[in-house]
């Protein structure tokens, strides 16, 4: 009898045993779970909290621009969503760089105005204050890339740049580049739409001394660069924005046909005279998707 308690003594233990052993795997593997679902809602929310930097981009009013020149563009721009307003930069005559607003690399497509005190100098002028401009923003402001926009004579003054900077690690590096309407040949508009500086499949029949030295020193432009041109016509019969012809304006694809891409488009109709086109929400809409094509 007592061999016979004794055994059942000895089955009992081994199924507490068991149980209990099989009870602790069981709570080790839950918490295993519990701990593994941590690590991961973990990582997701960092992962969430990571910020991104976007590139800024600079826009530069024409010939005798001001603050609104490209002022409302940007402000539509930021209004919608599609970038934030930032810094502005301004530069006397001196070529002495002066820098306002708040900067914020973590802002979503930030966008810096440029701005010349001496709005009617020339192109050697106007190229050596980007330069500056660029310095103080690479040095101070540890901006390692930017897009630019220009509209006119800013959109000359950015191809001045790129074709004197190329390259220079001192600078920031130039993504993307958008002009609009920009008198890359000239400025001479023919009544009946004709004017001897119209394009063959070659280039101009005739160049401006500055398109020759564009052409001279493309080399100089990066390869990596893309860019966006814009052109107005009024359909008045001159083939213009009434300031720039579209032989002019349309014949950067000389200058940039050695860029990672090339793109042209020509607005039409009233909307598409030369000062209107920085306010043509059909252009803000092309310079959006060109330059955030994900936003």
């Amino acid at each position: 009898m007592k061999k016979i308690l004794t055994f059942i003594a000895v089955i009992a233990l081994f199924f507490v045993g068991f149980g209990f052993i099989f009870g602790t795997h069981d709570a080790a593997k839950e918490d295993t779970k519990k701990t593994a679902e941590v690590k991961k809602t973990a990582a997701v929310n960092n992962s969430e909290k990571v910020k991104t930097i976007d590139v800024p981009t600079l826009f530069l009013h024409g010939y005798s621009g001001t603050k609104n020149s490209m002022g409302h563009m940007m402000d539509r721009l930021a209004s919608n969503g599609d970038a934030t307003r930032s810094l502005v930069v301004s530069v006397t005559p001196e070529g002495a760089v002066n820098v306002t607003g708040d900067w914020d690399k973590f802002a979503k497509n930030p966008l810096i105005q440029v701005l010349f005190e001496d709005n009617k100098s020339s192109l050697t002028n106007q190229t050596v204050w980007l330069q500056n401009v660029m310095l103080k923003l690479k040095s101070e402001y540890h901006i390692p890339s930017v897009n630019v926009v220009g509209h006119s004579m800013g959109g000359v003054d950015w191809t001045g740049y790129l074709e004197e900077v190329g390259n220079k690690p001192d600078f920031p590096t130039v993504k993307k580049f958008v002009a609009i309407g920009s008198p890359f040949n000239g400025l001479e508009i023919g009544k009946d739409g004709k004017t001897a500086y119209d394009l063959t499949e070659t280039g101009p029949a005739t160049q401006t001394e500055r398109f020759a030295n564009f052409m001279t020193n493309k080399k100089v432009i990066p390869a990596t660069l893309e860019v966006l041109n814009i052109a107005g016509d009024v359909e008045d019969g001159t083939k213009s924005d009434t300031s720039v012809s579209l032989a002019s304006a349309l014949s950067g694809k000389f200058i940039f046909n050695q860029v990672a891409s090339y793109k042209e488009l020509t607005f039409t109709g009233k909307q598409a005279q030369h000062s209107k086109l920085h306010e043509n929400k059909d252009v803000d809409a092309a310079v959006s998707d060109f330059l955030w094509p994900s936003s």
